[in-house]
């Protein structure tokens, strides 16, 4: 790791532990500010309001997620506390709109020296500003390369999830690899498993790769 990628790592690790106060303020084409973003820090396990908004989202869109199992405000609760909160590679960032509504939210992971994945996004709300997270994509994706100086930034969408893919090339991704998705299904939870590209989906369910470099 450079030095500078050790500058990088250590303001990033300040922001996830909620040391640096951080937000993205979200402004249309004309300069009007329309919403801010926030990254999720630790202060929010005791705010059963956002973790109730997470976990109802996430039931609602579950067909969009590679791992299905009905969610519960203690199992989100245990993934922000468990998983999230104690990645150095991993974030998600709260969505507010210009009346401070929590209101959608967007992530990353799998973050290194050289790359990161887009993750997570989630439009919660559905009379919100139309462009807001395509904004929010755009911006994340403008701190990442500023503040984690990576030259990488990946994706994934579901082949029929026709508002996020439309989402994603206004944010800026291409490449758009098609991989097939295997099913696995244990009896408590089904998830889907990526393969090799040009492979077919027994289930004939697929999911793009995109990338911004």
């Amino acid at each position: 790791m450079t030095h500078s990628e050790e500058i990088a790592q250590t303001r990033l690790d300040s922001v996830l532990i909620g040391a640096e106060e951080s937000e993205l303020y979200l402004f249309e084409e004309g300069g009007l500010l329309i919403g801010v973003m926030r990254p999720m820090t630790a202060r929010y396990l005791d705010r059963m309001d956002v973790m109730e908004k997470l976990t109802d989202w996430r039931n609602a869109s579950m067909k969009n997620f590679l791992t299905h199992i009905e969610g519960t405000i203690s199992l989100t609760i245990e993934w922000v506390k468990n998983v999230l909160l104690k990645s150095r590679s991993q974030m998600l960032w709260l969505i507010y709109d210009h009346n401070d509504d929590l209101v959608g939210h967007l992530g990353f992971k799998n973050l290194t020296s050289q790359s990161v994945q887009l993750d997570n996004a989630m439009r919660g709300e559905r009379q919100i500003h139309p462009e807001l997270l395509v904004i929010a994509g755009k911006s994340l994706v403008q701190w990442l390369q500023a503040t984690a100086l990576v030259r990488i930034i990946y994706g994934e969408v579901m082949t029929n999830n026709i508002a996020s893919i439309m989402m994603n090339r206004q944010i800026g991704f291409c490449g758009w690899k098609r991989h097939p998705l295997i099913k696995m299904d244990n009896g408590v939870e089904t998830r889907w498993e990526i393969g090799d590209e040009g492979d077919l989906s027994p289930e004939d369910k697929y999911l793009f790769k995109l990338i911004i470099e």
